[in-house]
């Protein structure tokens, strides 16, 4: 076996571009399909600090109020905890968990808003958590106590050791709080990563009410349990199900949400390896896209090791027969062809692993992952398991073949000089994997002309506002700080670069539902569900957004005042816009129950799809306040002079709190930042694709030289032109690209199809999908010329004296 190794790694040293073409393909393809695999196995998986991971569940809730059915939260009422726990469920550590945040002051001395973990105590034993220090379980047992990571205590006092932080004090918004421990930082695996601090729910850093704890349809927090010996997830929602119905606020509800058997809610338990894969779809179905695009290439660099191989064997015949002459059996040949391709492979996984390695960190940002996601630690050994086993099976995909047709070939006519092809059986064969190329590369083509069609409609689609030159500042403060960033507003609203600036609790394409409320005209007793969103009656002008009627800065007799939609004045019974202004509605109740609250539409505006491209437009409603909202946007020529003059301002008045100043347009990029991503992919993965089918069709040329020369030669002589030997070499791709429009063209239309109809909101499809295939179609030709062109032209350079070689 050294004797065949040490042979064979002579020769591949002998043939060096033949064995970097031949395994190119083959490492490239490899590294993506790595990363695809470490991505996958990083959001599947749980943190091993974690007891029994496969018997801790959270709850979830799904709403189902008679106006829409909600998804599932991957989220419930936290109430739930201390439900189940009064009825004697079968479950052990139930804990309530909720979010919120905390401003640090750093070392620098910004403030930084920090993920703010408040979980019932309960919660250390059921996950395991430990404490580097100081006690964990007492720390969430005081009100005014917290916990920090080991990141958090680097940001705000530097190289201070951990252990030297318990007993120090913080602020925030004006409370005390000492640190009563040190935790490990969560990974990117754990349910309770992207959170720095922990504090009791029941403390004083929980700025939620007792009554909001205990609301039945607010989804607030999560709730974790262990499930006892013997019991199983799906008995759970039964559970939840009961506590539900016997909760004092399912009274509140509107009847008609459980009339005649109906269900108001749908509750369910998940473990903590299934919720890995909710709430994450997109992100999922982006990794199941390049999963597929990953092996769809991976076969296609198969297909060229193949072609190559084989026709490095057929080249290889003088050499065959020599070998046999000595005395090689074909057991003793195919142990040295098995060791030179083994070698290859063996250094095209070692090369892959690290490019995969190498890539990771800037593919986890450019995804915009947790900084701290790892994906090679702890180590894949599944991934690399994996690996491996591609390696072993790419051998004698590759091998079995070419060295079957070499063996064949008589070992006398070899050492006469007279080399053999692989006959008419061998050239269809290689026509019809350069068919599965083309399909591959015109298939990754198009896909990604229909999602890059789609992207650029996303972002720049007429959505009835303009986000051109808006700025956003969201000011991390709490509902009774305006107070304190008031002259701030103040300053910032009179700089002389802005235009126009408003409040809203809205900022496109975030819309959602909003505040769910029935409307109605007061001689009705029901009306329509609008979303409502409180805004400023700038809103309109800062956004771009057309009046139809009225005048959004109209003053009322004392009720609210209130601007609507198209939709929503028609779904009134107003015939015209014009006829809703002025108009008095009542509204405002909570469950979308009719309320009274007296608001005058003072404004009609043309509908916006506030939302995102994959929801329904809603009709909605605007009440006008003049109050502070969540959010100041600010509109301006200049937009980077405006932010560095409002960056400037926060600085002279260095208020306590961590802010946000980014153009409205980035809202819109980062909404649809997944799909960009995952076209962004395709399209490298096209790429490699392409130049893998170059390959194919450049190898298929040569060979078709190589058999044909004395035959193309002999045509010169009987008076071919030119035309007619480019002709002849053209047949050669009739059969391949016939097949590759037949099967590519079809199924590429369907997969953009499909993909384009998760839309509400998509491109048109002679933009979208027509213009993609033909563009691919037409580069697959375009590949194929550049591919035919180096050999075609030394056939066309024949001499006729070459007819006598």
């Amino acid at each position: 076996m050294k004797l065949a190794l040490m042979d064979a790694w002579r020769a591949l040293r002998a043939r060096p571009s033949v064995t970097l073409v031949a395994q190119a393909g083959i490492t490239l393809a490899l590294a993506a399909s790595l990363l695809v695999g470490l991505l996958a196995l990083a959001l599947a998986q749980t943190d091993a600090s974690i007891p029994e991971p496969d018997r801790v569940v959270t709850l979830d809730f799904m709403g189902n109020p008679t106006f829409q059915r909600s998804e599932w939260f991957g989220a419930a009422p936290v109430f739930f905890g201390p439900a189940l726990k009064a009825r004697g469920a079968p479950l052990q550590h139930i804990a309530r968990v909720q979010g919120g945040g905390f401003t640090l002051r750093m070392t620098g001395g910004d403030y930084k808003m920090v993920g703010l973990l408040l979980p019932d105590p309960e919660i250390v034993p059921l996950m395991g958590l430990r404490a580097l220090h100081g006690d964990l379980e007492a720390t969430l047992r005081q009100p005014d106590a917290v916990a920090l990571t080991r990141r958090a205590v680097t940001m705000v006092w530097g190289d201070l050791p951990p252990q030297q932080a318990i007993g120090r004090m913080l602020t925030d918004h004006g409370k005390n709080y000492r640190v009563g421990a040190v935790v490990p930082d969560f990974n990117s695996r754990h349910p309770l990563q992207g959170n720095e601090m922990l504090a009791g729910i029941e403390g004083h850093a929980n700025t939620r009410s007792a009554e909001d704890r205990n609301a039945i349809f607010m989804v607030n927090g999560r709730v974790f349990a262990r499930l006892a010996p013997g019991v199983q997830a799906e008995q759970v929602g039964g559970w939840m199900r009961a506590a539900f119905y016997d909760h004092p606020g399912f009274g509140d509800l509107p009847k008609e949400w459980s009339a005649n058997g109906r269900e108001p809610a749908f509750f369910r338990a998940l473990t903590l390896p299934a919720s890995r894969f909710e709430g994450e779809s997109e992100r999922w179905t982006q990794i199941g896209a390049l999963g597929a695009a990953c092996a769809l290439l991976l076969v296609m660099a198969t297909v060229n090791a193949l072609n190559l191989q084989s026709a490095q064997l057929l080249q290889r015949q003088r050499e065959t027969a020599l070998r046999q002459s000595l005395g090689a059996s074909h057991a003793a040949l195919w142990r040295l062809w098995a060791c030179e391709q083994g070698l290859a492979l063996l250094m095209s996984g070692a090369s892959a692993w690290l490019i995969a390695w190498w890539l990771a960190p800037g593919l986890v940002a450019w995804l915009g992952l947790p900084a701290h996601t790892d994906l090679f630690h702890p180590l894949p050994w599944a991934v690399l398991g994996g690996l491996g086993a591609v390696v072993a099976l790419l051998l004698p995909l590759t091998l079995a073949l070419p060295a079957w047709v070499a063996l064949r070939q008589a070992p006398a006519r070899a050492l006469q000089g007279r080399t053999a092809s692989e006959g008419p059986w061998g050239r269809r064969l290689r026509q019809g994997l350069l068919s599965l190329q083309l399909v591959g590369a015109l298939l990754l083509l198009a896909l990604t002309g229909v999602l890059t069609a789609q992207h650029r409609h996303l972002l720049h689609a007429d959505r009835g506002f303009s986000l051109d030159n808006r700025l956003l500042l969201d000011v991390f403060a709490r509902e009774g700080d305006q107070a304190t960033f008031a002259p701030l507003v103040q300053a910032v609203t009179q700089l002389p670069a802005v235009q126009s600036w408003a409040f809203s609790d809205v900022v496109p394409p975030w819309a959602g539902l909003g505040t769910v409320t029935v409307h109605r005209r007061p001689d009705q007793a029901t009306g329509p569900t609008l979303s409502l969103h409180h805004v400023t009656p700038s809103f309109f002008a800062t956004y771009g957004m057309r009046v139809l009627a009225g005048d959004p800065y109209a003053k009322t007799q004392g009720e609210a005042r209130l601007v609507v939609d198209a939709e929503s004045a028609k779904l009134l019974g107003f015939a015209t816009p014009q006829a809703a202004v002025g108009q008095l509605v009542l509204g405002g109740a909570a469950f979308n129950l009719p309320g009274d609250a007296p608001r005058r539409i003072v404004a009609v505006v043309a509908q916006a799809q506030l939302q995102t491209a994959r929801e329904a437009a809603r009709p909605r409603g605007f009440v006008l306040s003049e109050a502070y909202s969540q959010w100041l946007t600010l509109h301006a020529k200049d937009l980077p002079r405006l932010q560095t003059a409002v960056k400037q301002l926060w600085q002279q008045f260095n208020l306590p709190f961590d802010y946000r100043l980014d153009p409205v347009q980035t809202q819109m990029t980062e909404a649809y930042r997944q799909d960009g991503q995952l076209a962004g992919l395709l399209g490298a993965l096209s790429v490699l694709a392409v130049a893998v089918a170059v390959v194919g069709a450049y190898a298929l040329v040569a060979d078709t030289l190589r058999r044909r020369r004395t035959e193309l030669v002999l045509h010169r002589l009987h008076g071919a032109g030119g035309a007619d030997i480019v002709r002849q070499v053209a047949l050669e791709f009739r059969t391949p690209v016939l097949l590759a429009l037949g099967l590519g063209v079809p199924v590429a239309a369907w997969l953009g199809q499909l993909y384009l109809s998760g839309f509400v909101d998509h491109v048109a499809l002679g933009e979208g999908l027509v213009l993609p295939l033909l563009l691919a179609t037409g580069l697959t030709v375009v590949v194929l010329c550049v591919a035919a062109w180096r050999h075609t032209r030394l056939a066309l350079n024949l001499r006729p004296i070459e007819a006598l070689a």
